[in-house]
């Protein structure tokens, strides 16, 4: 049932190309602008001509070059500041690319009463999200790349983005920026309660 397709057991709606829900399909589809309608498109074509072929990197080049785009925007943690070196240095190949860390402006956590991750530190700047989105936007770029945003610092960047964003790096410092490997992981599903019933 629509609403908790995560408890679903036999997904019919990809296996058999029926809906559990009666709907009323062209209503679903006018939902989409054209603009959607071509991104659909794109990265319909990207999925289905490289299947498991290419990176995800390797598959945000192709999209953006189906979509015509030419100015690509890179918001970045500080924490990622190598990967992003790499990252625009391989989008750069293609495109022109904006790129902007999460520290900018070097704002005091203390301005907006934030806590430090340590207490005791005289300047610890804020992630800065809003503002990493407001200079991409001026940039004028076609597509927002998120780069290992912090949890909640992502949706304001999201939020504010004035066009298309992709993730391309889910930050999770514990994994290694793969939080699939939460349940990946045996000894993490034990930690989290998430064993099942006659798993070892």
């Amino acid at each position: 049932m629509i609403g908790d397709c995560a408890n679903c057991k036999s997904h019919i709606c990809a296996g058999r190309g029926i809906s559990c829900k009666k709907i009323n399909q062209d209503e679903v589809l006018d939902l989409y602008t054209d603009e959607e309608k071509k991104i659909m498109k794109a990265a319909a074509f990207v999925e289905a001509t490289y299947y498991s072929e290419l990176t995800r990197l390797e598959e945000t080049v192709e999209f953006a070059k189906q979509m015509g785009y030419k100015k690509l925007g890179l918001a970045f943690c500080i924490g990622l500041n190598k990967e992003a070196y790499l990252i625009n240095k391989f989008l750069a190949r293609e495109f022109e690319v904006v790129s902007i860390c999460c520290k900018n402006c070097a704002i005091a956590k203390d301005k907006l009463g934030l806590k430090k991750i340590n207490p005791q530190s005289a300047t610890e700047s804020m992630c800065n999200p809003k503002y990493q989105a407001e200079f991409l936007n001026q940039a004028g770029c076609d597509l927002f790349i998120s780069c290992g945003l912090c949890v909640g610092h992502d949706a304001i960047f999201n939020k504010n983005c004035n066009g298309p964003v992709t993730t391309l790096v889910a930050k999770d410092r514990v994994l290694a920026h793969n939080p699939l490997g939460v349940v990946y992981s045996r000894y993490w599903r034990k930690k989290l309660k998430l064993m099942e019933e006659n798993e070892i």
